[in-house]
């Protein structure tokens, strides 16, 4: 069943990137609705222009264009594999976000899971990160599997990873 991921976050890593957040809805539908409401929202600050596609699944709105303040909505569609049988309550899938590209990794076609997130983190530090304190590292396990969601952010590499709730529990 095909889930959409409402996302809110600011582009690249501008103050405040670590604070991107993601709702799923059923429909595309709700999650335009929810976009909708965050967008209204963000107008009511001071802004200088929205840059909107026109399939409605994606506005950035630029607060600032010479400090690079901008900020992004986004509708992602997701088909998690591991939804629909009952064996498989317990499989995890994640949404990735690149924050540096402020794209979903694979276009949200591959949603990995647990041991799939640590794979992909080992991968994207691999040859741009030299190190990463072990306290940090820890942090970013526990909270994959404790919270629900974590974020990489090694030198040039800055992931979210985002739970995909089950289909019935939204």
């Amino acid at each position: 069943m095909k889930l959409y991921a409402s996302l809110h976050g600011v582009c690249g890593l501008a103050e405040g990137y670590s604070d991107t957040t993601v709702q799923f809805f059923k429909t595309l539908e709700q999650a335009k609705e929810h976009k909708a409401r965050l967008l209204a929202l963000l107008m009511k600050e001071e802004h200088e222009e929205i840059i909107t596609h026109t399939d409605g699944t994606q506005d950035i709105i630029v607060m600032n264009d010479l400090e690079s303040e901008h900020e992004i909505l986004k509708i992602i569609e997701v088909e998690p594999l591991w939804d629909t049988e009952p064996k498989s309550r317990h499989t995890r899938e994640y949404l990735m976000w690149n924050q540096i590209d402020c794209e979903a990794m694979y276009d949200g076609d591959y949603l990995p899971t647990d041991m799939g997130c640590i794979k992909e983190a080992t991968d994207a530090m691999h040859g741009t990160v030299s190190s990463i304190p072990m306290d940090d590292w820890a942090d970013f396990v526990g909270d994959m599997y404790y919270r629900g969601e974590a974020m990489l952010d090694a030198d040039d590499v800055c992931i979210h990873f985002f739970r995909i709730p089950k289909s019935d529990t939204l």
